[in-house]
């Protein structure tokens, strides 16, 4: 019995000791458990609010590049992006040691060694500080804890700053000079025109009288010239005082005493220069309402058929040839012959004088005296005299008179300009034919378009830049049949010499023109100079200059290339010209783009002009929402003209702001 009962009473006292045990390890364990899950939370909810503060201070930094309020802007997006987050289950704050909602701290990142540092409200102010926190003083108050609460805290405070800026951008500007972006400036886009992109473009209001305008004075005394200058020295009454004279005697004002057309002229000292008796701008080109036929500023001479042009008869008339000599310059009779067509023009518009030497029995009947003339009805060369000299560096009136007369751009979109001559077509033939800078270097100081609104958006997107002060480093890229390099990214670091450097390119774009080199368009070929200046030359091809690496990029800026053309590529890789819109043109394109891309460089592209690729453009940008089309339909605030000649400012202001941010602490 005895033992017995020892064991039972062992037993028992095992089993309280068993119980015990599992009711104090259990809550041993559920202890442990609590600081387990608390220390997941904690954790967690660290990482959640750094990611917090790392989102709001991107997001606050990407306001800094604004004109407008940027710091109150900056404020307004933090507690956004703050706001979307959550910590623990529960929002998060933003709280200053004043109490208020928000703690930012705004400053100047600047570049130390190999990274940026943080500088406290230090202007310009293109960086700012963002401190979260879940503590007393936010409206959720500290992070809820389980274990904490078993232990009677209210839970654990937490902050999180993220410091960020807006980071430099190292800008390559890749600019389309072929001779398309004078288009728009020219007759072929007066009306509604074939693309070359395929189906109908809509016409534009083009501006060549502008272009006109912008011509240099070349002026003249002895019967040829504008008529604008003083009498010559030495000949007091030899005044030359009218609009454009024509042919007449030597040393005295000669030619037709009435100028011609008159029209419309809109520069106060009567507009452009006149050449013979093209004298007279004529009708105002208007999109919807303009024809060549009528157009008192174009005199019609068809060929192989009599003129019968009213003013045409009118200036040979009052300029002194007679009436056998009025029949035989306008009679087609001998067109046949196209050099004598080409004389015969040029007489019945007043870039040469015809000594006929006709007479009526013994008694001389022609205009002029004397000369090689052989008295019968043909205008010979030997019989031209006091010629108008053509006034550019390449080209000649037979050249102009063949265009007029022949196929041309102009006369695809509307046949009617077809013998028609004046200084609508005049101007219209060097913007077409002779475009280049060699062939007529005045062009670079004329509105071509769409080259002129691209000049001035550039313009405004570089005085953005300087306004904000954003450490932004820019080159200038260009592109025709070969791709150029315009300008170098390096420039000075200091605010105020950097601001005059930065001035350069516009300043250099300002000297080209449309077609400036070539005429043709290798939009690969620009792309390749981007990246070899982005790249420090380490990639890219380098078609003008040295083609050794440099060290202009910053390894630290963010690389962007901004491209700007009507995304009509017509030569490939190996600069050989193979059509508009060819398939090996748009791929050396593409495959320049990718190679941009590839190396972390952002591409923006801007169509511009009346006859734009736009699928070309979408997919030579890094994404679809960075393509941006400037339109070419009719802005009425602006006198009809494209709209793109407002957008383009406003699309290069955005991108002067359209700064990427990064996190730098």
């Amino acid at each position: 019995m005895k033992s017995r009962n020892w064991t039972r009473r062992r037993y028992f006292r095992r089993g309280s000791m068993l119980v015990q045990s599992a009711i104090f390890g259990g809550a041993v364990g559920v202890g442990i458990a609590a600081l387990a899950i608390d220390t997941g939370l904690m954790y967690g909810a660290k990482h959640e609010l750094q990611a917090a503060a790392d989102a709001a201070a991107l997001a606050a930094a990407s306001q800094l590049g604004e004109a407008d309020d940027p710091q109150t802007l900056a404020a307004q997006e933090a507690a956004r992006f703050a706001g979307l987050n959550e910590v623990a289950g529960s929002g998060v704050g933003l709280s200053d040691t004043e109490g208020t909602d928000i703690e930012l701290v705004f400053g100047h990142a600047a570049l130390n060694g190999e990274k940026f540092e943080f500088h406290p409200n230090v202007t310009p102010y293109d960086a700012v500080e963002v401190t979260l926190r879940r503590d007393a003083t936010v409206s959720d108050g500290p992070v809820s804890l389980v274990f904490a609460k078993m232990m009677g805290s209210s839970g654990a405070n937490f902050s999180a700053s993220a410091t960020a800026m807006l980071a430099p951008r190292d800008i390559s500007l890749v600019i389309d000079l072929s001779a398309s972006m004078n288009d728009d400036s020219e007759l072929r886009h007066y009306d509604d025109f074939d693309s070359e992109s395929g189906g109908p473009g809509e016409g534009v209001q083009i501006n060549l009288e502008d272009i006109w305008l912008m011509f240099p004075q070349v002026k003249g005394n002895a019967g040829v010239g504008n008529g604008l200058d003083p009498p010559p020295p030495g000949q007091p009454y030899s005044e030359n005082d009218q609009a454009g004279t024509g042919p007449g005697a030597p040393a005295n004002a000669g030619g037709n005493p009435s100028p011609g057309a008159e029209g419309h002229v809109t520069h106060e000292d009567g507009g452009g220069p006149r050449w013979g008796w093209m004298t007279g701008w004529g009708d105002e080109i208007v999109l919807g309402s303009y024809s060549p036929v009528g157009d008192v500023g174009l005199y019609y001479i068809p060929r192989y058929v009599t003129c019968t042009d009213a003013e045409v008869i009118e200036n040979i008339t009052t300029s002194g040839y007679t009436a056998n000599e009025r029949s035989a310059l306008l009679s087609g009779q001998y067109d046949g012959d196209s050099s004598l067509y080409l004389n015969r023009v040029k007489a019945l518009v007043g870039l040469a004088g015809w000594k006929s030497k006709k007479k009526i029995g013994t008694v001389r009947d022609s205009k002029f005296v004397g000369g090689a003339g052989n008295a019968d009805d043909v205008v010979d060369s030997n019989e031209l005299w006091q010629h108008v000299d053509y006034p550019f560096d390449s080209g000649s009136w037979d050249d102009y008179i063949n265009y007029v007369a022949g196929s041309s751009q102009m006369r695809t979109t509307d046949a009617n300009f077809q013998y028609r001559y004046g200084l609508k077509t005049a101007a219209n033939y060097v913007l077409e034919k002779k475009p280049t800078h060699d062939q007529t270097p005045e062009l670079a100081n004329t509105p071509e378009e769409p080259l002129q609104s691209v000049k001035d958006a550039v313009q405004t997107m570089i005085d953005t830049v300087i306004a904000l002060d954003t450490q932004d480093h820019v080159s200038l890229e260009l592109f025709a049949q070969y791709g150029r390099h315009g300008w170098d990214l390096t420039v000075p670091d200091s605010p105020e010499l950097l601001a005059a450097a930065l001035q350069n390119i516009p300043d250099a774009l300002g000297g080209y023109q449309a077609g400036h080199y070539t005429v043709y368009t290798n939009i690969g070929a620009g792309l390749q100079e981007a990246i070899h200046e982005l790249s420090n030359g380490e990639y890219g091809a380098y078609n003008d200059g040295d083609p050794v690496p440099h060290d202009r990029a910053r390894h630290l800026a963010a690389k962007v290339v901004i491209m700007l053309t009507d995304g009509k590529p017509n030569t490939d890789e190996n600069n050989n010209y193979v059509g508009n819109n060819d398939p090996a043109a748009v791929l050396w394109a593409e495959d320049s783009a990718d190679v941009a891309k590839s190396l972390g460089m952002t591409i923006y592209t801007i169509g511009v002009g009346g006859d734009v690729n736009e699928d070309l453009c979408v997919d030579i940008a890094s994404m679809p929402e960075n393509y941006f089309f400037a339109d070419n339909t009719p802005d009425p605030e602006n006198g009809g003209r494209p709209m793109y000649v407002t957008q383009l400012l406003e699309i290069f202001e955005t991108l002067g702001t359209c700064r990427p941010v990064r996190l730098i602490q």
